[in-house]
């Protein structure tokens, strides 16, 4: 049985939450549906409450391998000897007549001793207690390793009705091994040919599922009456047959201990010789796997197409939006800017309103060189800042055209901050004054005369 101490942590903790969740108090058959489903926890709770008929599928695998392998004394069988002694030389016509009486006793001899021994000695003693087949197998595992070792060829880690069942659904040949402890050959046999590298190579190539048992366990025995063995270890090579409806059945037998070698051919000759069913299947289901792969390419070349299409589209329609969204901007920007030149041009004018009249006396005599060329003299009375001095040059376009204003109603515009677009500064050195309320009379450069020079922002930047 297999020991709960050879269960990691998270191992038997799945095993508690198994037995808690299904009620299943039987610790084998809790363990055979874990290590079934690889201790994948929620399939073996979902395959407990699922209504399906897999055991009796199983069965039905199992009675169909029965139902091919041939009556007691009638079966085809491979021997280790069957070689060397098919390669003798037949003996002559006479010496056979000489020796037929010796014969004739000899066989009568033989086959009263076989009775005997049949009689006499009784097969090895089974297990009653029906156990899980997948603890068993497992259970076979680990004692042939503890035996033989970890390097062996690859056993599969199940009942027989369910590797039956992996190698149909997989369309793989399977090998079944039987063996006892009672014979002589078990353990030579174990040692040297299961452990050989050549056939761990070959049945790992060829893909081969090999379902092992010892006789002494319940279902090995089981197994071992239902393919009628009779000497071991014994072997049997399965496989789908048949030609309208496939069915599983039993191509090869191979009875006796033999080398790896011997093992390997026969099983090679039985594939090649058996093999056009499995190899008709395997090519049909590669077929219907290409068509269906060639569906799925298909759909996700079209999937990838309309993907791509649409991707197109969207971006056409994100690019579309982003060039109305920018046109609108530009509008509202030309807008704001129209609105903002409106306003500025208010502004003027209502500079020019209320721009104060030149002073005659006690005032500063200002030469301004302006930024289109122009020079202009103007004075301005002691109170005046130089904010006044921006204002002057702001509105002087208007005063050469029109001269002094006459209006006296135009109001300044709201929400509205006037910038100047011209620095004004004197011309050596250079020394700016930016638009302030400073009183000109404060500053000795610029009263009670002087010569600036005023230039536009743009030019600045252009130099710069």
């Amino acid at each position: 049985m297999v020991s709960l101490d050879t269960l990691n942590a998270e191992q038997q903790d799945k095993l508690k939450q198994y037995q808690t969740i299904t009620q299943i108090q039987d610790l084998e058959e809790a363990l055979g549906q874990l290590i079934e489903y690889n201790w994948n926890l929620e399939r073996a709770i979902q395959h407990v409450y699922e209504n399906t008929s897999k055991e009796n599928k199983r069965k039905e695998l199992e009675q169909e391998v029965a139902s091919t392998v041939p009556a007691a004394g009638a079966a085809p069988r491979s021997t280790a000897t069957s070689a060397s002694s098919s390669a003798r030389k037949k003996p002559s016509l006479l010496l056979s007549i000489l020796l037929w009486p010796f014969g004739m006793a000899w066989n009568i001899t033989w086959s009263i001793l076989s009775l005997a021994s049949r009689i006499i000695m009784a097969r090895p003693v089974i297990q009653e207690r029906k156990r899980d087949p997948r603890v068993l197998a497992v259970e076979f595992v680990e004692t042939f390793e503890r035996n033989y070792g970890p390097r062996h060829i690859e056993f599969f880690r199940g009942g027989y009705s369910q590797a039956l069942e992996k190698a149909r659904k997989d369309l793989r040949f399977m090998l079944v091994l039987l063996h006892s402890d009672d014979h002589d050959d078990t353990e030579a046999f174990c040692r040297d040919t299961l452990t050989a590298e050549r056939l761990i190579n070959f049945i790992r190539d060829k893909k081969i599922i090999v379902w092992a048992g010892n006789v002494r366990e319940t279902e090995a025995h089981k197994v071992s009456h239902t393919l009628k063995a009779s000497t071991y270890p014994f072997m049997s090579l399965v496989a789908l047959q048949g030609t309208s409806t496939p069915r599983m059945a039993v191509i090869e037998r191979i009875e006796g201990t033999c080398h790896p070698e011997e093992l390997i051919s026969q099983i090679d000759i039985a594939m090649d010789r058996h093999g056009a069913v499995v190899n008709r299947l395997l090519n049909e289901r590669q077929q219907r796997e290409m068509e269906r792969q060639l569906m799925v390419d298909q759909d996700a070349a079209f999937n990838e197409s309309l993907k791509q299409d649409q991707e197109k589209a969207r971006l056409a329609e994100e690019e579309k939006q982003r060039q109305q969204a920018m046109e609108e901007e530009k509008m509202r920007q030309q807008q704001l800017a129209e609105l903002q030149e409106q306003k500025r041009q208010q502004y003027i004018r209502y500079l020019f309103a209320h721009l104060p009249q030149e002073p005659k006396s006690n005032c500063a005599r200002l030469n301004f060189r302006l930024a289109n060329g122009d020079r202009v003299i103007r004075q301005f009375d002691q109170n005046a800042t130089v904010d006044d001095l921006y204002r002057f040059v702001e509105v002087y376009p208007l005063v050469k055209e029109h001269g002094p204003c006459m209006e006296e109603n135009v109001e300044a515009p709201t929400s509205y901050t006037h910038v100047y677009k011209f620095t004004i500064h004197t011309p050596y050195p250079r020394m700016e004054f930016p638009p302030s309320l400073q009183k000109l009379v404060d500053i000795k450069s610029l009263w009670p005369s002087a010569t600036l020079v005023v230039e536009d922002d743009a030019d600045q930047e252009n130099e710069e």
